[in-house]
């Protein structure tokens, strides 16, 4: 037995000699394996040299831009990690052998071998394009030399093999795919739908009936009851079982029902759709299917909906959502006739080049600003990085409308004018006044002194308009100094407020007005407001709320009093002037309709479209249950209405984080994007309170994904 042990570890060795990788090359990379599905892709028959470049371009064509550049798995790319192993072949192309399928070409058990010839690979597949044999098989070697391959990695889920042969075919199964190069994309996602999703063949020949007892898979199903087949919720009650395709009033991949033949059998057993990739390989994966597949790759996707920020991004006047995961970005779109979303587009580790540009590559600690940096009605993104690299970063992402560019990339520092340091924030506003959204760049925590810069946007580009280096004309900079970006002297362009409560014996705010090259202070208040005494709770909220245009301050503080306190001071361009202020101490100070409390938070919007800036309240803490209300402005007060604990199917929680959006379009941002890490909402103000038009549970999907589209029973 210790003999032939040591021979057997002997041909092993022999065995992995015969196919060395020379080059192991991460193509996709998503972070540490353990937590990924691992995919390898191989090659046999490509000998050195140019070969060894042709087997790369097909990974390419095939594998990274194909598959993982496409639809489905372009959208689930995050889940998986992919390397290229290149295996030099001694001999270019891969053997071959010939049937004599005596006119049975789908009957196997009456073949014979013609002729066979023998090319020395590096796994030795041999080929013979014979549907009854699979097109090709592998040698007595064939399973050791791959095993041999693959055993630098710890842990491979999914195999791809790709043959250099031109030809179409391929046979696979069990996370295994052995394809010749001759093939496109789409027959590999097919099958990528067997190995990731478990999914049957739904393609069938003629003739033939199922005899093979109950099946309610996935996508195949002998059982014919809307009620109990495995994709029921799928199913519209209008629709017809069996379902016979009608053209004009169905879609081929969308309409959902019992469409009769599947699984290569034509009659007894049932598919989701008229046609899937699943049987024509083209189309995309059905609803069912796609549904399937990503509830089976969810846990790998490392997805969730914290980092989210509304903006219009295609320039129709209605609210998108970017969401940010890792290494992953991607855009959400409103649909053109239903308050729902769906996936606009989305870069995988690489946001592409503009033209004359660079790249960017997403990661964790990025930030992200929307602002409209070109003033072409569509709103671009800024996003700063200065923890997960040797050096900070900055990137102008511009806006196509159908996606993002990168257009310019600061590395470092910023044209001379400045050197970026992970402390360095940011404000959004066009302080020039010439329509394009400009910077204001601060730090006050990793230089001697205290740092607040402009940056003019050029449209492509950001120029150092000017620094103000400790101080500036009648305000001196501290760290602790806080800022509200709005015009509140209505001259288009857009000025700070500033408070200071950490840093002085007073407790300071400032106004400081852009000439549209550098700030000055026009109004200084110590310890006070109108009406209001300055607290170090103090939170600050800016927004027209009489609709003349200057921008004007609520102020809460819920922290510093017996009572929570709302204060509302508007802009006189030069000063702030006393317009209302409320407090918890009884029903008849309290905003009407709303009952204030001490943990209220805030957001300013426009809720019912007037042009003077309200606010949205959350309170998740003060009550036996969770509310949700609108605090309308009349430019010399509020008045309040509010929903409870649930708004439609969403159960107001905790949890939950609010984004001020305008999905349904028009003037104002009248609507409420709300998420969590697992579920997102979108709900519109109503009379009464609000309504919800939309749930989306662990990922976005469209309408046609769900039939029952609010059920809390998603993968």
């Amino acid at each position: 037995m210790k003999t032939m042990r040591l021979f057997l570890s002997a041909l092993l060795v022999l065995l992995a000699s015969a196919a060395v990788a020379t080059a192991q090359t991460k193509i996709i990379d998503n972070g540490p394996d353990a937590s990924k599905k691992v995919m390898v892709v191989l090659g046999d028959g490509y000998a050195a040299g140019a070969d060894q470049t042709k087997f790369n371009t097909d990974v390419d064509n095939l594998l990274k831009n194909g598959v993982f550049g496409n639809d489905f798995f372009k959208e689930n790319q995050n889940a998986f990690n992919v390397y290229r192993f290149n295996l030099i072949s001694a001999e270019s192309g891969v053997s071959q052998k010939v049937y004599n399928e005596n006119g049975t070409p789908n009957n196997g058990s009456d073949d014979t071998v013609t002729s066979t010839t023998i090319k020395n690979t590096a796994l030795k597949y041999i080929w013979s394009g014979s549907w009854a044999h699979c097109w090709l098989e592998g040698s007595a070697n064939t399973e050791a030399l791959i095993q041999a391959a693959i055993a630098p990695l710890a842990k491979v889920d999914y195999l791809v093999i790709i043959l250099n042969q031109d030809s179409y075919g391929g046979c696979g199964g069990g996370g295994r795919q052995v394809v010749p190069r001759g093939v496109t994309w789409p027959v590999l996602a097919h099958e990528f739908g067997h190995g990731v999703g478990g999914l049957s063949d739904e393609y069938f020949n003629s003739g033939t009936s199922w005899t093979g007892g109950l099946k309610n898979g996935p996508n195949c199903s002998t059982v014919l009851n809307r009620n109990t087949v495995h994709w029921n919720r799928f199913i519209d009650p209008a629709t017809a079982l069996p379902t016979v395709y009608n053209a004009a009033t169905m879609d081929s991949n969308e309409t959902v029902g019992m469409f009769e033949g599947c699984g290569t059998k034509a009659t007894g057993i049932y598919r989701p759709v008229h046609n899937c990739r699943m049987r024509g390989n083209t189309p995309e994966f059905c609803p069912v299917c796609y549904t399937h597949m990503k509830g089976a790759l969810k846990p790998y996707l490392d997805h969730d909906y914290l980092d989210s920020l509304a903006g219009d991004f295609t320039g129709d006047g209605k609210s998108d959502v970017l969401i940010h995961n890792g290494k992953d970005l991607a855009i959400y779109r409103r649909n053109p006739n239903a308050n729902d979303l769906s996936l606009h587009w989305i870069a995988n580790n690489i946001v592409p080049a503009a033209v004359g540009g660079t790249t960017w590559q997403p990661a964790e600690h990025d930030q992200y600003y929307i602002l409209d940096f070109n003033g072409d009605g569509k709103d671009d993104v800024v996003v700063f990085n200065g923890s997960d690299w040797v050096m900070p970063y900055l990137g102008l992402l511009r806006s196509t409308g159908s996606g993002l560019e990168c257009i310019k990339r600061y590395d470092d520092a910023i044209g001379g004018f400045w050197d970026m340091t992970p402390g360095d924030k940011f404000y959004v506003g066009d302080f020039s006044g010439d329509g394009k959204d400009d910077l204001f760049i601060f730090n006050g925590t990793n230089w001697s002194m205290t740092y607040l810069g402009l940056l003019r946007s050029t449209g492509t580009a950001l120029a150092g308009e000017a620094r103000h280096d400790g101080n500036l004309p009648g305000w001196s900079l501290q760290p602790g100094d806080k800022f509200f970006p709005g015009d509140f002297d209505a001259d288009g362009k857009t000025d700070l407020y500033v408070s200071n409560v950490t840093n002085w014996g007073p407790e300071y705010l400032g106004m400081l007005k852009s000439s549209g090259t550098s700030l000055s202070r026009i109004k200084l208040f110590t310890d006070a407001l109108p009406g209001w005494t300055t607290k170090d709770g103090d939170k600050f909220y800016v927004g027209d709320f009489n609709g003349d245009g200057k921008a004007d301050l609520y102020v809460f503080n819920g922290t510093d009093w017996a009572y929570a306190y709302l204060l509302m001071v508007k802009s006189t361009g030069t000063d702030l002037s006393f317009v209302e202020r409320y407090d918890s101490s009884s029903a008849a100070a309290n905003i009407p309709g709303w009952e204030m409390r001490k943990h209220d938070s805030f957001y300013v919007s426009d809720a019912n479209k007037d042009g003077k800036s309200d606010l949205f309240v959350f309170n998740t803490s003060d009550w036996s249950t969770e509310y949700l209300g609108t605090l309308r402005s009349t430019s010399t007060g509020l008045s309040g209405s509010w929903s409870a604990d649930w708004v439609g199917g969403w159960n107001l929680g905790s949890v939950d984080k609010i984004l001020v959006a305008n999905y349904e379009g028009g003037a104002g941002k009248p609507d409420i994007f709300i998420r969590n890490a697992n579920w997102f909402g979108l709900l519109r103000k109503s009379a009464g309170g609000f309504v919800m038009d939309r749930i989306y549970h662990s990922w976005i999907y469209t309408a046609q994904h769900d039939a029952k589209p609010w059920s809390d029973t998603m993968p």
